[in-house]
């Protein structure tokens, strides 16, 4: 039967009755063999590469055949080619797992439904994100700055940056949050800028830029350092003890800020200086009959600027508070005449109890002492009446003639 005589058959009695029936050959499974690295350990960040060579019978498989790969079962193929060059190395490549373990293995299909499949496997383990941003912070003054943050690059998953700012108080606030796509991702990379102006409470506080994936979180913290200049702050102050003048000056700033003083004309006097992270305290003291002005000059300087304050000077009896927080002293004077008030109606109360009690005593004394004297006069009114009821009258005699 010629071709086209097999054609118009076909055609006439349907593709069903024109397959060839198939019938699966024994295969040489010696002869069939796959090279292949046996445990890959990959980021979760990575595209899963297995570059592997299959080797088998020429006469048996012949070009084009499919070659797959599957997870687990053989039945759960992941990825799938044809293939037409037998002697060419190839690889599969696997995207977007989650952390953890898997194992996959190759097979093959050629002819009439004839397959093979290897049986050799690959251990796939998928790892944590290792790898950290790298953030770079330029010098900090109180002028605007970029920090610039380099996260590691992804095979195919999405990507997120986000910067995270945790204050002193150990409260935190993002700053800046972008989600990068694919064209973002080719057009700048993957670095991302924040733009801040710093102020002296930056200072010693922390940046977290944070990069986010499909399947895991980096992050990389710096510890930002702030230079600006000096700023005197209130607890400065200065008093007479006794004949001595003592005067406390506090000084913050970044570099630390070293405290001078007047010490011109001055033949006897200390000074001391405490420094604690940028602050410094230094107390001065001098006789009081060497120092007659009524401020005493303080000044603090760096090489981001320079402070100075005059400060008043006090006698300890007048209890000078310099310390005080204004918002504090002003909270204190305005409670003062609800203390008062308070205390009026308090002090009210109790000498008005105290009067009705002295009042009520001495009604009461008054009471018992008129129930006392009634009680002695009805006594002696009933002695007299018994007195006078002994005595008879004594009848009258005639005159004698």
């Amino acid at each position: 039967m010629t071709s086209l005589h097999f054609a118009i058959f076909c055609v006439f009695f349907g593709p069903s009755s024109c397959q060839i029936n198939c019938i699966p050959e024994t295969v040489d499974e010696t002869k069939f063999s796959v090279n292949v690295t046996e445990h890959i350990r990959v980021e979760s960040i990575d595209c899963i590469v297995i570059p592997h060579k299959v080797t088998f019978p020429r006469d048996k498989v012949v070009t084009p055949y499919k070659k797959m790969l599957f997870q687990g079962d053989p039945s759960n193929v992941v990825d799938k080619k044809v293939v037409y060059d037998s002697d060419k190395e190839d690889s599969f490549r696997i995207k977007n797992l989650p952390c953890g373990e898997y194992d996959y293995g190759f097979k093959l299909e050629w002819g009439c439904n004839q397959t093979y499949t290897f049986p050799k496997r690959v251990h796939v383990s998928v790892l944590p994100l290792a790898t950290k941003p790298t953030v770079l912070v330029p010098l900090l003054t109180v002028e605007r700055s970029e920090l610039i943050c380099s996260v590691p690059q992804p095979c195919s998953q999405g990507l997120r940056v986000y910067w995270k700012w945790t204050k002193a108080d150990g409260q935190s606030a993002v700053l800046s949050d972008y989600r990068y796509g694919k064209l973002d991702q080719w057009f700048f990379g993957y670095k991302d800028t924040l733009r801040i102006n710093p102020t002296a409470h930056h200072h010693n506080t922390n940046i977290t830029c944070v990069a986010e994936y499909d399947n895991d979180l980096t992050e990389a913290t710096v510890t930002l350092n702030v230079k600006f200049k000096p700023k005197i702050s209130n607890d400065s102050h200065c008093l007479v003890k006794g004949e001595l003048l003592v005067c406390v000056c506090v000084s913050w700033g970044n570099p630390l800020p070293p405290i001078s003083w007047p010490l011109e004309n001055l033949t006897a006097f200390s000074v001391t200086s405490l420094r604690i992270a940028q602050t410094v305290r230094s107390t001065f003291t001098v006789p009081a009959s060497e120092y007659h002005n009524a401020t005493v000059k303080c000044t603090s300087s760096n090489e981001r600027g320079l402070a100075e304050t005059s400060i008043v000077i006090h006698n300890s009896e007048e209890r000078a508070e310099p310390n005080t927080v204004p918002g504090r002293r002003k909270g204190m004077d305005s409670a003062l005449p609800w203390i008062a008030g308070l205390s009026f109606s308090l002090n009210l109360a109790f000498i008005t109890a105290l009067i009705i009690h002295i009042c009520q005593r001495r009604i009461n004394k008054q009471k018992e002492q008129s129930k006392e004297s009634n009680t002695y006069m009805s006594l002696k009114k009933a002695d007299v009446e018994e007195e006078y009821s002994v005595i008879s009258a004594k009848p009258k005699r005639n005159p004698q003639v």
